[in-house]
């Protein structure tokens, strides 16, 4: 009995996982939709931080690649706004939100996604001057 209680539980835990990161992922979208609606980016940012939330809870049976392709055009939409408007702390958000979107891609294996994602990871993180150049190596010493 109780092991049956225990398996009821987990599956119910799973369930929840599940519900959690779908519900997460529709108020993204929405927030995505209210910053379009009003211009202003502070609903991208809540967008970010309501999908890294649910992020620990993710594993491959149970996250869609949706949420990978919602921090993807999450990321795309804060790193044109602070390319364009000069605005750090969209291009900060930008390289969290896409940095999401690569750990799931990764997770879930979709390589060609993730490739995407990687591109973009890269420009943004060249805006915001956090991309270190890594030192050739040189046979002269």
């Amino acid at each position: 009995m109780a092991k049956n209680q225990k398996l009821s539980a987990k599956r119910q835990h799973k369930d929840a996982t599940v519900e959690l990161a779908r519900l997460n992922r529709e108020m993204a979208v929405k927030l995505m939709e209210l910053a379009n609606q009003t211009g202003d980016i502070e609903p991208l940012i809540e967008a970010v931080q309501a999908l890294r939330s649910a992020q620990e809870y993710y594993s491959p049976e149970n996250t869609p690649i949706e949420n990978a392709i919602v921090q993807k055009k999450l990321g795309d939409i804060l790193f044109k706004v602070g390319k364009n408007e000069h605005h750090e702390r969209a291009l900060k958000h930008a390289v969290i939100a896409y940095r999401g979107a690569l750990t799931l891609a990764s997770l879930l294996g979709d390589h060609k996604l993730r490739a995407s994602i990687r591109q973009n990871y890269e420009l943004a993180l060249e805006y915001t001057g956090e991309k270190r150049i890594r030192p050739g190596l040189s046979l002269k010493g």
